[in-house]
């Protein structure tokens, strides 16, 4: 059988490898470049190790970090986006060991070169068994070093993994596992010393993850020129053009907010190493966006016809641009930001609570405290992804003719309303300094996912989402496998579903999961994410036993729920909880925070009597009211 014309056109294309040659080329220049020009005094440094370490930390963590994009965004490609079709499938987990392999190398190197630099042992002496032995306690016994160490592990788990399989559900694990070893290190240098230090640390996890994304998904894509058939590449390209927006997104918003930590006067930009630094990735971020946007709103629907060339080269020129920025991030992190780190010394003594969270400490919660609040990126761009999403998914649903209720979309946006305003207004503060606050957190987010389920946005995304028939996993897809199944096995059940209401209200506070969420930023996203989908869960399970009608389902429910509530309150009236941790933050001492707890109790005592009646006057209402035909609670409708 012939090869159509256009495919040939794109798989001829010669040396792809040129392309990912010159884009680490320009990495490495800005590295050389950025080291001669940064002064030495804005370099972070505990002691000088000399010119050789700081150089080969920069190089190589510019490297490390390379290698890690590459790996995360291939993994994700196939997972995602590239249709089954073998040749294609093994030449991209060939890139994507590789590129784990490099990673672990180059991050062993980086390791090395910052154990040299915090110890001030010399390089000289790598030769000698008692570095090796100081080397193997940093590794393990410090933080910094158990940080590279998971990091290492992680590649080289990647490494022999991307080895053994050539499936996409593989692809997907490998995308996890490369997502969270970036976590440690993405933990630590100035997101860990930086004022308002959640915040920081989010907005770090967010830009690395999704520019991680971004980039390594395009180096794939370039890469994937060599052996994808010609009618296959405009679906691909198709699918990482929607990716590549959204992750666009994400860096740009997770940027600006790291930035503005950071850079408290605007005349730093342009009078420090740091700020300058800072003006070049957002020239070349504007610069490959600008690129971006030429590609999806201009070549993309012309790229069936084959006429690829003006394509292959603005790609080459964007991969170029970002082992530029790859650089910039490089030796950025080995600049210090000016001044802003010391900002809360500078205006006057430091609490124990401020030294413990890097932030002043906040005023007293008043009236005028309600509408104030401090933006997280995860949840900002979450509720506006989520609600742009749904909304779209509405105006499609119209088209046919067949209308979605105004009150679902009501329901559903008043519910990330109540999202917003717990994740990133007063209830985000407050958290960290107040159990009070933190369990009037945890009840807002249940109530919160509760109304986010009478929207239906299973309903909705079964309705406007297509299936793939290329053996790729897409949105829907993914959402069948990950969501709909594994909650299936409780959800037709009413015992368990008010089975998952409680065991995450337990988990979220007892004192292990609250010092997770109330003292980590990683923490928080997963505890907090929780106990939304639970709400969710819960209002979704009543609804469904409301329409059939099934008033003892709703009153074991509701049951299981207020007694989760009321017997995570009893647990109030004892001892104070962490009470190290809420002792430092209240003023007050013991006695403020003992207080505050019993506070906290009387809290669930009221959410679990409202749960309570609630339930029962749905139940009453499953009992009285007129009985229509419904679909049965194992119907693909019904878990919606």
């Amino acid at each position: 059988m012939s090869t159509p014309l256009h495919a040939r056109r794109i798989t001829s294309n010669p040396r792809p490898r040129i392309t990912l040659v010159v884009a680490a080329i320009a990495a490495l220049a800005t590295v050389a470049v950025l080291l001669v020009a940064v002064k030495s005094s804005e370099i972070v440094l505990i002691v000088d190790p000399g010119e050789i370490v700081r150089s080969g930390y920069t190089v190589s963590k510019t490297i490390s970090n390379s290698a890690a994009a590459i790996t995360l965004g291939t993994s994700f490609l196939l997972a995602a986006a590239v249709p089954v079709h073998q040749p294609s499938q093994r030449s991209l987990f060939h890139l994507l060991r590789s590129s784990a392999a490099v990673w672990a190398i180059a991050g062993f190197v980086a390791s090395v070169f910052t154990f040299a630099n915090i110890s001030g042992v010399p390089l000289d002496e790598a030769g000698t068994a008692a570095f090796w032995s100081q080397f193997a306690f940093y590794s393990t016994g410090i933080e910094l070093g158990q940080a590279w160490t998971t990091t290492i592990a992680a590649a080289v788990l990647v490494t022999v993994w991307a080895s053994l399989t050539h499936s996409p559900g593989h692809a997907a694990a490998l995308a996890g596992v490369s997502a969270l070893a970036l976590i440690p290190l993405a933990q630590q240098g100035h997101a860990a010393g930086s004022a308002s230090h959640n915040l920081a640390v989010v907005s770090i996890l967010m830009h690395v993850l999704f520019a991680s994304i971004w980039v390594g998904g395009l180096v794939a894509l370039v890469w994937l020129r060599r052996t994808l058939p010609g009618h296959l590449f405009p679906v691909v390209l198709r699918r990482y053009s929607a990716i590549a927006f959204a992750a666009f997104v994400a860096v740009a918003l997770s940027g600006l907010v790291s930035a503005t930590i950071r850079i408290t006067d605007p005349a730093t930009l342009t009078t420090t190493s740091y700020g300058l630094i800072v003006l070049g990735k957002v020239v070349v971020l504007v610069l490959v966006g600008v690129l971006a946007a030429v590609f999806r709103t201009w070549l993309l629907p012309h790229i069936h016809t084959g006429r690829t060339r003006l394509f292959w080269a603005l790609a080459a020129v964007e991969v170029t641009f970002m082992g530029v920025a790859s650089g910039l991030a490089g030796v950025l992190a080995r600049t210090a930001p000016p001044g802003a780190e010391q900002e809360i010394y500078e205006t006057g003594p430091v609490t124990a609570a401020e030294s413990l969270t890097g932030s002043v400490f906040p005023a007293p919660p008043s009236w005028a405290t309600v509408f104030q609040g401090q933006p997280d990126p995860f949840w900002l761009l979450l509720i506006l992804f989520s609600a742009a999403t749904y909304l779209l998914a509405t105006r499609a649903q119209h088209r046919p003719g067949t209308p979605w209720p105004w009150h679902r979309s009501a329901a559903f946006l008043a519910g990330l309303l109540v999202v917003l305003w717990v994740t990133c207004g007063p209830l985000a503060i407050y958290a960290t300094y107040l159990l009070s606050s933190y369990v009037l957190t945890i009840v807002t987010l249940l109530l919160a996912g509760a109304c986010i389920a009478q929207g239906r946005p299973g309903a909705l995304a079964r309705a406007t989402l297509r299936l793939r028939e290329d053996g790729t996993r897409g949105p829907r897809e993914w959402a069948t496998s990950l969501l709909r199944r594994p909650l299936g096995l409780f959800d037709d059940s009413p015992l368990g579903v008010g089975l998952i209401v409680l065991v995450t209200v337990v988990l979220a506070m007892i004192p292990a999961g609250m010092r997770w969420a109330v003292t980590e930023p990683l923490g928080r996203v997963v505890v907090l994410t929780a106990v939304v989908v639970a709400g969710a869960v819960l209002g979704s399970a009543l609804r469904r036993a409301l329409t059939g009608h099934k008033a003892g389902d709703i009153a074991l429910i509701g049951g299981l729920a207020a007694c989760a509530l009321a017997g995570t309150a009893v647990t109030l009236l004892g001892p104070t909880v962490m009470l190290d941790w809420f002792k430092t933050m209240n003023p007050g001492g013991h006695p403020a925070a003992d207080a505050d707890q019993r506070l906290g109790s009387v809290i669930l005592l009221i959410s679990a009597a409202a749960t309570a009646l609630t339930a029962t006057v749905l139940a009453l209402r499953a009992l009285t009211g007129p009985r229509t035909a419904t679909p049965s609670l194992t119907s693909e409708d019904s878990r919606s």
